[in-house]
């Protein structure tokens, strides 16, 4: 009985430094990770990962390390890891768009962003995304409508406005992107953006 007790007490001692010690890794990885001392973070998380911490959390985490410190491929294995363990994030399908848009693989990053209007249909700041993407795509039709959808959400704003007059531009619609980029105008009241006066000034100034 006394030896089982012994076994036991190791048995728990163990446990509870190996959990101390899990959970000193994951702070100072996340501390490293808050200071965006992101290679210092990327080796705690990893450290985690050896102590079988594989949460889609970690996985996300070591993404971000790797998204920025500019190793996009291996940014997007971990999030693909991390949505395997939690597939309804909306934050992973963002993340994954967002890496595949900067590979200039549109159509994929299109699938990825649009993912997310399914479990939130609501959100124009996704239809602005996916409408940005359809721009550097260059499907500028696409784009408008993506815009317009946007737009029976919360109304016309600088966003809007901006984005059509660009896509207008692009199908050569000269009245009709002199028109946005008037309103474009009237919603930038700080004058913050300076390419729309830049705009007016070569397009709709004749």
């Amino acid at each position: 009985m006394k030896t089982n007790f012994s076994i036991l007490f190791i048995f728990l001692s163990v446990s509870v430094c190996f959990g101390q010690s899990r959970r000193e890794i994951k702070r100072q990885g996340l501390a490293a990770f808050n200071n965006e001392d992101f290679m210092t973070a990327k080796v705690n998380y990893l450290k985690l990962l050896e102590k079988g911490e594989k949460t889609w959390e970690t996985y996300t985490i070591l993404g971000d390390c790797e998204f920025q410190t500019g190793n996009p491929d291996e940014a997007l294995s971990y999030y693909r890891k991390a949505q395997e363990k939690n597939p309804v994030y909306l934050g992973l399908y963002l993340r994954v768009g967002t890496v595949l848009r900067q590979q200039k693989k549109f159509d994929e990053a299109i699938m990825s962003f649009r993912k997310m209007t399914v479990t939130n249909p609501k959100s124009p700041q996704v239809y602005n995304i996916i409408a940005c993407t359809y721009y550097e795509k260059g499907d500028y039709k696409e784009a408008l409508d993506e815009i317009n959808t946007m737009v029976q959400m919360v109304g016309e704003n600088l966003d809007s406005s901006f984005g059509r007059s660009m896509s207008y531009i692009k199908l050569n619609q000269i009245p009709e992107a002199c028109v946005e980029l008037e309103k474009a105008d009237r919603f930038d009241t700080e004058n913050q953006n300076k390419e729309i006066d830049v705009m007016k000034a070569q397009f709709c100034s004749k």
